[in-house]
């Protein structure tokens, strides 16, 4: 048997498995641009795409969640009680990006009018580079300086710290995803696959997956990749782009994974469920919270509870061990936003009420809450100086700081 037959015979057995609940190998191991050509993998004119430049020291900084295991915890102190609106930025349509810091205090952050936008901590801006699509992408910095952010213009963009375009990275999709960097300086990003890229803009691999990712990937100690995917799965690759498994759900899964003490995983799903899986892909627990759970999960510091936020409007704690609600606190409106966790344990969250929530993590009160006048989706940032940084459905970068 040909080693192409021998693939094709595998695809159909799994195109007939379906995509029901359970552990489930992914559709293809690898696909970089040559094996491509081996397996008959390859989608007519998805070569690799854009421009290149030198590679560059690339050690992470901060991405979304903080992190490349995603555990939206920041380490430094929020506002405890209401802050004011120190400065807002105005863009020109809806900012559903997270922003993030730069090592030199630069906030970086996205809008769907196109703009990527370098703001000084006064909330003023540095520069802006305007791409021809939606940004929902959260950028990922790392310590030298170097900005991605993926734009639907279906690329991948790269930035210095004063704003010139390094590399753009092209794939055949929007490219929603948030990007995050490897201790090894590779980035990853999802899409059309998952894709593996040099800090030069060089595509290492591309692994298939059976429909678009738009969240981030998350990365575990061994180094292996998990993606979450609108086909209904989960999936984990190794460093060089090799399959290791998949977990089908029962509806597409939009939120970005996060990763346990272990390499254990959880997310949520659209059919309002929270699961938790074991290392080796199989499911330990799941939760159902009563609505989509677009957004990631916030982690605290002990890793024994878990925080997110349901379309059902709600704010939900979990425990981590067992998945048992421990409490719920509800908003007036559905919350797609990632609640953020501050080194004090207070959680700040938006929901579509147009309120910015601050909870006490431990027993789920209402510390405050302020009315930024639109939806909030952006997941918020927490900055030195008892400051917060979020975005709103009104195109508004709003500054908060403490009385």
């Amino acid at each position: 048997m040909t080693t192409r037959f021998k693939y094709y015979f595998i695809l159909l057995l799994m195109v007939a498995a379906g995509c029901g609940p359970g552990k489930q190998a992914p559709k293809s191991e690898r696909s970089s641009d040559d094996e491509k050509k081996e397996l008959g993998t390859g989608v007519e004119g998805d070569e690799a795409r854009g421009t290149t430049t030198t590679e560059v020291p690339n050690v992470p900084f901060t991405m979304f969640g903080g992190g490349v295991t995603h555990h939206h915890r920041a380490t430094v102190p929020g506002p405890e009680t209401m802050p004011r609106i120190a400065a807002t930025f105005v863009t020109g349509d809806r900012v559903f990006a997270s922003p993030v810091i730069g090592p030199d205090g630069t906030c970086y952050i996205g809008s769907v009018d196109g703009s990527f936008n370098a703001l000084k901590s006064d909330g003023s801006l540095r520069w802006s580079y305007v791409c021809s699509d939606a940004i929902f992408s959260t950028a990922a910095v790392s310590q030298s300086g170097v900005v991605y952010v993926g734009c639907d213009d279906d690329s991948l963009l790269a930035f210095t710290t004063d704003g010139m375009l390094r590399f753009t990275y092209r794939i055949t999709h929007d490219l929603d995803s948030s990007p995050v960097i490897a201790e090894d300086g590779t980035i990853y990003v999802g899409g059309d696959g998952l894709h593996a890229v040099t800090s030069g803009g060089v595509r290492k691999w591309k692994a298939l997956l059976n429909a678009h990712a738009s969240s981030s990937p998350a990365i575990r100690s061994d180094g292996s990749i998990v993606i979450t995917s609108h086909d209904y799965r989960v999936y984990a690759f190794d460093a060089e782009g090799i399959g290791l498994w998949a977990y089908g759900a029962t509806a597409p899964v939009l939120s970005t994974p996060a990763i346990l003490k272990n390499d254990g995983v959880v997310f949520g799903v659209d059919d309002g469920n929270v699961i938790r899986l074991t290392p080796a892909g199989g499911i330990k627990w799941k939760t159902q919270t009563g609505g989509a759970v677009k957004g990631g999960v916030a982690v605290s510091a002990a890793q024994t509870t878990l925080y997110v936020g349901s379309e059902k409007g709600t704010v939900v704690a979990l425990d981590a061990k067992t998945g048992k609600i421990l409490w719920e606190v509800q908003t007036g409106g559905p919350v797609r936003a990632t609640p953020m966790l501050d080194s004090a344990g207070r959680l700040y969250v938006g929901s579509q009420d147009h309120y910015l929530y601050a909870v006490d993590s431990e027993v789920g009160n209402v510390l405050w809450r302020m009315d930024l006048g639109a939806q909030i989706d952006s997941t918020v940032a927490v900055a030195y100086g008892e400051k917060l940084i979020v975005g709103a459905d009104n195109g508004n970068v709003v500054f908060l700081e403490a009385q």
